[in-house]
C-alpha cells in the first residue's frame, strides 16, 4: 500500500512535490480508507487540472521510478542511458541537476522509505530506510555521490552490514543497489523490489490499448474467475456486448495455455459476441474493428483491474476517462473504493479532465488533488484540503462548479482571443 510519492526536478516538476494517501482528519467517506496500523489510507487519489498542468507528469514520474527499478540490474549495461529522466529545463541550475523519486509504502505489514536521484547518466543518491515489524527505523543502505570529487561513498546496515562489498563492486554507476540486491537474492531486498514489479502498475489509457488489451485476454484466457469478471462487466456497462470470444493463432477457440508456454508469445484474437435482437443467434464481430474506442478501453483495462484488486496492487493510471462515459468511469473508481470488491487494500491513483467526477458523493477532499503552474513554469500539486483553512471547501459543498469556476485553482486563464469568445452580446 502507497502512502506517499514524492518527485522533483523531473519534467514540470522543480521543487519537491508530494502525493500522500495518508488520510485527513476529514470524516467524510469512511468506506474510502484502508486501515494499516498507524495510518489510514486512501483507496483513491484524482488528479485534475488545465492542460499541460503536469498530470501526466506526475503519472510519467511513477513510470520511470518503476521502470529504472525493475530494469536497471537485468535490462541494462554499463554506458546505457538512464531511459526517462528529464529535469525541469526553465531553469539553468536544475536542467543540470539530477531529477529525484521517493516513496514510502507497507509492503505485508513492513514500512519502507525508498527513493533516489539520477541522471541520465548515473544514479547521484540512493537510500533505504526500513520499519520492520512496526518497529524503530532502520536506515538498510545509504549511497551519495560527492559532486566535487565524483565519488561514491556508501553506508551499509541491519541485514545487509557485511555485505557491502559485494554490493559495492556489483552495483554500476547506471544502476541501483535495490535491483542489484534483488538480482543477487537478497531476501531483504527482494521483498521491497517485488513491489515495484508486481505490486505498482502504470498505464496511460490515451495510447492505444493495444498491450493492455492482449494482457486482459491472457487473463481471462488462463483463469475462468478474470473471464467471469471481464464479461460481467462488459455486459452490465450497457454496451450490448453479449460476451466475448478469444481465438488463439493455432485457431482453437479460448484454448487454455500451453503448460511451460509463456502466454506472451501466442497470438489471441478477440472476438465480441453481440445477440439479435428477439432471437437466440449471436453475431460475432472483430473486437478492434467493430467496438468504440472507449469499449476497448474498458477491456483493455479490466484484466489489470481484477489484477489489482486480488492481488492489493497500486494502480497508476493517465486518462482514465478516456473515451469512457462519465457513469462508466465511476463505477470503475467505485470498485476500488466498495468494501465488497477491494478487500485487499488495492489503490487507484489516476489522472483526469472530467470534472463531474469531482463530487463530494464520490471523494473526500484530501481524495482530489489539482496540479497548476506557477509563474516559473513549475508544477504545483495540492489537495483540495491542503487549502490554506478559511479558504478550504466544505465537505458537501458543490466541489465541481466551484473548480470550474476557478476557486480552487487548476484551470486555464484565457487570454483575450479565447475568453471573448462567446461573450460578446447583440445590441
Amino acid at each position: 500500500m502507497l502512502i506517499e510519492f514524492r518527485v522533483s526536478n523531473f519534467r514540470s516538476f522543480r521543487e519537491e512535490q508530494v502525493l500522500s494517501l495518508v488520510a485527513s482528519k476529514d470524516k467524510a467517506h469512511p468506506d474510502n480508507l484502508i486501515p494499516a496500523g498507524k495510518f489510514s489510507l486512501l483507496k483513491s487519489a484524482a488528479i485534475f487540472g488545465l492542460n499541460a498542468s503536469g498530470k501526466s507528469n506526475l503519472v510519467k514520474a511513477f513510470e520511470v521510478m518503476e521502470s529504472f527499478v525493475e530494469a536497471s540490474a537485468t535490462k541494462m549495461n554499463q554506458g546505457d542511458r538512464i531511459e526517462g529522466i528529464v529535469p525541469f529545463l526553465l531553469d539553468a541550475e536544475t536542467r543540470v541537476k539530477p531529477s529525484s523519486f521517493e516513496v514510502t509504502a507497507i509492503v505485508k505489514g513492513t514500512r519502507f522509505n525508498y527513493g533516489f536521484s539520477a541522471t541520465r547518466e548515473r544514479v547521484h543518491d540512493e537510500w533505504l530506510v526500513v520499519w520492520p515489524d512496526a518497529g524503530r527505523a532502520q536506515n538498510w543502505f545509504e549511497r551519495r555521490l560527492d559532486p566535487g570529487t565524483q565519488e561514491t561513498h556508501w553506508m551499509f546496515r541491519g541485514p545487509l552490514k557485511g555485505e557491502e562489498r559485494m554490493l559495492r563492486e556489483r552495483t554500476r554507476d547506471n544502476c541501483l543497489v535495490l535491483s542489484r540486491g534483488a538480482e543477487l537474492n537478497f531476501a531483504n531486498l527482494g521483498r521491497f523490489f517485488l513491489w515495484f514489479r508486481a505490486g505498482l502498475f502504470s498505464v496511460d489509457l490515451s495510447d492505444r490499448p493495444t498491450w493492455l488489451a492482449r494482457f486482459t485476454a491472457q487473463q481471462v484466457e488462463a483463469d475462468t474467475r478474470y473471464r467471469g469478471f471481464t464479461t460481467q462487466l462488459l455486459q452490465h456497462a450497457d454496451l450490448g456486448i453479449d460476451g466475448i470470444k478469444l481465438i488463439t493463432e493455432d485457431g482453437r477457440h479460448n484454448a487454455p495455455p500451453v503448460p511451460g508456454e509463456a502466454t506472451s508469445a501466442r497470438s489471441t484474437a478477440i472476438r465480441s459476441l453481440h445477440r439479435v435482437a428477439n432471437t437466440k443467434q449471436v453475431e460475432e464481430f472483430g473486437f478492434e474493428d467493430a467496438e468504440s474506442n472507449g469499449t476497448q478501453r474498458l477491456f483493455a483495462l479490466a484484466g489489470m483491474l481484477r489484477v489489482s484488486l486480488d492481488a492489493g496492487q497500486v494502480l497508476v493510471v493517465d486518462e482514465l476517462d478516456c473515451s469512457m462515459h462519465p457513469l462508466l468511469t465511476r463505477k470503475v473508481i467505485e470498485l476500488f473504493q466498495s468494501p465488497e470488491h477491494n478487500k485487499t487494500g488495492a489503490q487507484l491513483i489516476f489522472a483526469t479532465h472530467d470534472s463531474t467526477l469531482m463530487d463530494p458523493e464520490l471523494f473526500r477532499r484530501d481524495q482530489i488533488w489539482l496540479t497548476e503552474k506557477n509563474q516559473a513554469g513549475a508544477t504545483q500539486l495540492f489537495s483540495l484540503h491542503d487549502i490554506e483553512e478559511e479558504k478550504r471547501p466544505r465537505s458537501t459543498e458543490a466541489f465541481q462548479r466551484n473548480y470550474l469556476a476557478g476557486r480552487y485553482g487548476g484551470v486555464p486563464k484565457f487570454g483575450p482571443f479565447l475568453e471573448d469568445i462567446g461573450s460578446r452580446r447583440e445590441l
